[in-house]
């Protein structure tokens, strides 16, 4: 059988090797104590009561996911129901919410002028990016770009889009404006943010935890905790991995499912065009408090929501979840999760304190992943990971599960989004088959 090794065990790492493991000799490298990466649930008793809460993969939904979807009914995963609601308060104590009870949670709003102009504006950006989106008419480079030739104002950027795209790619808001426009109303339009009717989220039952432990548990011995890997390179026609501790090992096929650049670091030194555009895909830390501490949420509960962002002085966000609300918590004690606050939470009211890297988009990543993407599988050697697409989950899978179907990996459902790669002997040219269209 083919010796593949696949390093990283987050959810591209976890795909792949299930989708391989009855295919090949596989073995899946991973540097922590835990398999999962950013599935990852912190379990606690709370006023006498278990609670597990997901600290960072936490939501899906049924019409951006399906190949997640997928691998739940494969193995059997439980989940339920969620809430996806959003609020921003500004620095001066506005706030709207999206929430029925939280958009008119400050009284003043109902004969607000700024208010009522706000959300008009929100209409009108909803109909001219789905319009400009539709037509094709989107040769701005940056969202920036595209919000200055249209005239968009300063309150709707730093209360509305600003915001809501630096809480889904947790990403300094000064950062948004770069991120490329059609890519930004592609995913915008994608997730129906854009529309009335919004998708239907959901949330594993008992956390995350449920289903990185049935993972592991269909591939068994194939797995190896606390092994970080230090260096990958060519081998009298196949890859040598070496370990930072132990002896190197060879293997026909290595898949990288780890950050750009956890993987820049690896080959870095024999895989010069690999290299060259992993330089260009950044990863950004982000501290993340697990508490009980309200302060860190709108004044007013009416304005509540399952995401909520408090613009900092200086233009930071502070971005507090729901965890109650998302992951159907009993209400007794509020549980949240705070991300990058400029107060920490009190002192007495922390939980736990984790910290987690998360890809940041622009043009040039994403001429990288593309340009990376034409060279997968060049001497044995393949990329994966939820920075391959949007940084969700669902891209990580996707990515994944690419890697791991174009060396004979199988999987019981009709995959949606994922790109096989044909590679011709003999050659360096390689062909990409897409299986269906994003």
């Amino acid at each position: 059988m083919t010796r593949i090794a696949i390093i990283g065990a987050g959810i591209s790492g976890l795909g792949a090797a299930w989708a391989l493991r009855d295919r090949a000799d596989v073995t899946l490298f991973e540097k922590d104590d835990r398999l999962g990466g950013h599935a990852c649930t912190h379990s606690f008793n709370l006023g006498g009561m278990p609670v597990n809460v997901d600290l960072g993969f936490i939501v899906y939904n049924g019409l951006n996911y399906p190949n997640l979807i997928g691998f739940f009914e494969a193995l059997k995963v439980e989940t339920e129901a969620s809430d996806m609601s959003f609020s921003v308060t500004d620095p001066e104590g506005w706030t709207w919410a999206s929430t029925a009870a939280g958009i008119f949670a400050q009284k003043r709003n109902l004969l607000s002028p700024r208010f009522h102009k706000f959300w008009t504006t929100i209409l009108k950006f909803n109909d001219t990016a789905r319009r400009d989106l539709a037509s094709g008419r989107i040769d701005d480079p940056s969202l920036g770009a595209w919000l200055d030739r249209h005239g968009f104002d300063a309150d709707f950027r730093a209360n509305y889009i600003l915001p809501m795209g630096a809480a889904i790619w947790s990403t300094p808001e000064d950062r948004i404006l770069d991120y490329p426009a059609r890519s930004f109303f592609q995913f915008f339009d994608n997730h129906r943010l854009m529309h009335k009717e919004r998708p239907k989220w959901r949330t594993v039952t008992g956390g995350s935890q449920n289903y990185v432990r049935k993972a592991g548990d269909a591939l068994g011995g194939r797995v190896r905790l606390n092994s970080p890997i230090a260096r990958v390179h060519p081998f009298g026609g196949k890859i040598a991995v070496v370990p930072e501790s132990g002896r190197p090992e060879v293997f026909d096929e290595v898949i990288l499912t780890c950050h750009s650049d956890q993987a820049l670091r690896l080959v870095e030194q024999d895989y010069e065009a690999p290299a060259f555009y992993l330089r260009s895909v950044k990863y950004r830390p982000n501290t993340i408090y697990l508490h009980c501490d309200p302060a860190l949420m709108p004044a007013r509960k009416a304005a509540w929501a399952s995401w909520n962002v408090l613009k900092q002085p200086g233009g930071d966000i502070c971005l507090t979840y729901w965890m109650n609300k998302l992951q159907n918590i009993a209400p007794q004690v509020p549980v949240f999760i705070t991300l990058n606050p400029a107060t920490p939470p009190a002192p007495d009211l922390i939980l736990h304190r984790y910290s987690f890297d998360h890809p940041q988009f622009d043009a040039a990543a994403e001429a990288a992943v593309r340009s990376l993407g034409r060279i997968q599988g060049q001497d044995g050697l393949w990329f994966a990971g939820a920075w391959m697409g949007r940084g969700f989950h669902e891209d990580g899978l996707k990515s994944g599960l690419a890697a791991a179907l174009s060396l004979g990996g199988e999987v019981p459902w009709e995959t949606k989004s994922v790109d096989l790669i044909v590679r011709r002997r003999n050659t360096s040219d390689y062909e990409v088959k897409a299986e269906a269209t994003a």
